[in-house]
């Protein structure tokens, strides 16, 4: 094996299965012998990163109005060493072999912590991530959101809502019911059957022979603010005039462009020249 690097997976007999799927295999034959070639994938502290799905949400700044980041990728791999990061597009992603780990061919530039995308200085937490990121206003915007990712569910909900767990084991308890607001995690709910007034989520064991009896539990992380006091102040001023006439901007600046091939423009000109000498 090369010098600094090391089987991707580890040499734990647990953990032999995930090359099935991580690696490919080939198959040489002649009329003397087949050969079978093995493609292991390998990692060094340099090819090590740390994938992570990035979810917009909204922040309330009014009664009726939201704001919200407009990010411009939708994945980030961020180096273990913490000294470099990838953004990925959905394409990019597409590339991936998923498995417990994530195999990515690295064909995409590894940028430096000193250049940073909008995403990259939200997860760095740069002190200039205000200015580097573009952010949108909603108004009355109420979708409520719940995405899981394996054992754990996000939520965000922009009214008050009461969310109701039936877990199984607990038939002869009754339901355990809290009110909830802004976004939050929910660990260990998978099994159980989770609704509230307008969303209902199912239970399931995701390939389990037999159930574990985890008591699920909320976090509520801190609210960490999507603009400056400023700038709400000015999005709290807005009138109903002035988002007319920025509704009427945006509409003339997402129209189309027009264009006119050079055939038909000389063709147009001569017809004018030919109008205006029968007029005179």
């Amino acid at each position: 094996m090369p010098e600094g690097y090391e089987l991707i997976a580890g040499t734990r007999t647990e953990d032999i299965h995930q090359y099935y799927k991580l690696s490919k295999v080939s198959i040489v034959v002649n009329s003397h012998c087949i050969k079978l070639i093995i493609h292991i994938p390998l990692k060094s502290a340099d090819h090590s990163f740390t994938l992570y799905k990035i979810i917009i949400l909204s922040e309330r700044i009014s009664s009726d109005r939201f704001v919200q980041y407009a990010i411009d990728y939708p994945y980030l791999s961020i180096q273990v060493s913490q000294h470099g990061y990838i953004p990925f597009t959905e394409r990019d992603y597409s590339k991936c072999v998923t498995s417990t780990i994530t195999v990515y061919p690295l064909d995409s530039p590894i940028f430096n912590t000193q250049r940073l995308t909008c995403a990259a200085s939200l997860i760095f937490q740069s002190p200039n991530r205000q200015q580097l990121c573009k952010k949108n206003v909603l108004f009355h915007y109420q979708q409520s959101t719940m995405i899981q990712h394996r054992n754990t569910w996000i939520y965000h909900f922009i009214t008050p809502r009461q969310l109701t767990l039936r877990c199984p084991g607990n038939e002869a308890s009754p339901p355990r019911t809290q009110v909830l607001v802004n976004a939050g995690l929910l660990f260990n709910a998978s099994a159980c059957h989770v609704s509230t007034e307008d969303l209902h989520i199912y239970p399931t064991l995701r390939g389990s022979m037999q159930a574990e009896l985890i008591t699920p539990h909320i976090f509520l992380p801190d609210k960490v603010p999507i603009i400056s006091q400023h700038e709400s102040h000015q999005l709290q001023e807005l009138t109903t005039p002035t988002l007319q006439a920025l509704d009427s901007l945006q509409s003339h600046l997402a129209a189309p462009l027009h264009s006119i091939d050079v055939d038909s423009l000389l063709h147009m000109h001569q017809t004018s020249r030919k109008s205006q000498t029968e007029i005179r």
